[in-house]
């Protein structure tokens, strides 16, 4: 797969993402209204169940929210920042293995104890 089919593929799952999470606000929209307008019905809209219902409402938000960015594998900003200090911490680790392997490295099987010739 190229890179634009690559973006192109990102672009219409970012666009479907949008349009899922704007259908679930929208049924939550109608579904809060449903339930305020039933309370009023009845005559039982008290503040504190106006509360409870906004609170309910707000949980189901939350919940379909996280739904969605599990479902698109979203990554959080602290996950892409986690992401972001292990990767400069293995490039320091790779360019301090990198040093090491350039120095040049003695053998010690050819060199005696003053720098002339083992003895067999």
């Amino acid at each position: 797969m190229s890179q634009d089919d690559e973006r192109r593929s990102r672009s219409e799952g970012f666009r479907e993402g949008i349009r899922q999470g704007l259908g679930v606000l929208s049924a939550l929209k109608e579904a809060v209204e449903e339930t305020i307008r039933e309370a009023r019905g009845r005559g039982d809209l008290s503040s504190e169940r106006a509360r409870e219902i906004m609170k309910d409402a707000m949980n189901r938000a939350q919940t379909a929210a996280d739904q969605a960015r599990e479902r698109f594998d979203f990554a959080s900003q602290r996950e892409l920042d986690d992401l972001r200090r292990e990767v400069k911490e293995l490039a320091v680790r790779i360019a301090r293995l990198e040093e090491m392997a350039a120095e040049p490295v003695a053998d010690a099987g050819t060199a005696g104890p003053e720098g002339g010739q083992a003895q067999p």
